[in-house]
């Protein structure tokens, strides 16, 4: 058996991930008051009404993600029960957490223990604020936010988004990807809780040979894919071998 696991997200619950995920996830449930993705004046679906799809592995749902409003949630124990209810009632196997808008640090620690035993992961940008919170009172939150979670041991996983709309430049990849990773480290998430993310916009082989080369080397938990289902069944083939992860 592999030491290390892969998985992904999808905006889709329709699709499909492929047999070697572990983790599927499906959002991003961007307006968290009305728990849809989409916004208020234009919602999406919604994983209180949405049955978890079936396959790859255990399926989550994304509370969060790029452009969820409004900052601070969630603000309210109802909110919570409503993650929870949404969660258990339509099967699905938990909730990835994905900090994009300032959420309420403490009540997503509340949420994460009010859904165990089911799966919660924490989901942030690990870039040059993560690495440089000195320089920025954004870098100083999510650092402290992992630390809380962390300390909580609320959380099955902390997920390191290392890519904008596409893959950085390699000059960034090289500052940024293994100083977030020793860093989510020192603040206290175990290395096997550690997971490091790509997507397949600007995937090469020599930035996803270095990606997989910082997962082995630092022997974090694996990789996930954002965006999975546009991934070239090649690229995918190089991760599954790279990290002897079978498809069987």
């Amino acid at each position: 058996m592999s030491d290390y696991i892969i998985g992904g997200w999808s905006q889709n619950p329709a699709d499909t991930a492929p047999s070697s995920f572990s983790y599927t996830m499906y959002g991003m449930i961007t307006n968290l008051t009305g728990l849809t993705s989409g916004t208020p004046a234009s919602p999406g679906w919604s994983p209180a009404r949405t049955a978890a799809p079936k396959g790859g592995g255990k399926i989550l749902w994304t509370y969060g993600g790029g452009g969820c409003s409004p900052a601070g949630m969630p603000e309210t124990d109802d909110q919570i029960r409503a993650i929870e209810d949404a969660t258990t009632g339509k099967n699905w196997d938990g909730v990835d957490f994905d900090d994009e808008c300032n959420m309420d640090v403490s009540r997503i620690i509340k949420a994460m223990q009010a859904l165990h035993p089911k799966e919660t992961s924490y989901t942030f940008l690990a870039g040059w604020d993560y690495n440089n919170p000195n320089a920025s009172a954004h870098g100083r939150a999510i650092n402290s936010a992992v630390q809380q979670i962390a300390r909580s041991n609320a959380a099955h996983r902390q997920i390191l988004m290392c890519y904008a709309a596409k893959m950085w430049s390699m000059s960034d990849i090289k500052a940024n990807v293994g100083p977030a990773i020793q860093r989510t480290m020192d603040n206290g998430v175990p290395p096997d809780q550690v997971i490091l993310a790509l997507t397949p916009a600007g995937l090469t082989d020599e930035n996803l040979a270095y990606f997989l080369d910082q997962v082995t080397a630092k022997k974090i938990g694996g990789l996930f894919i954002w965006n999975f289902p546009v991934l070239k069944s090649a690229d995918l083939a190089v991760i599954e071998k790279a990290l002897n992860i079978g498809t069987a």
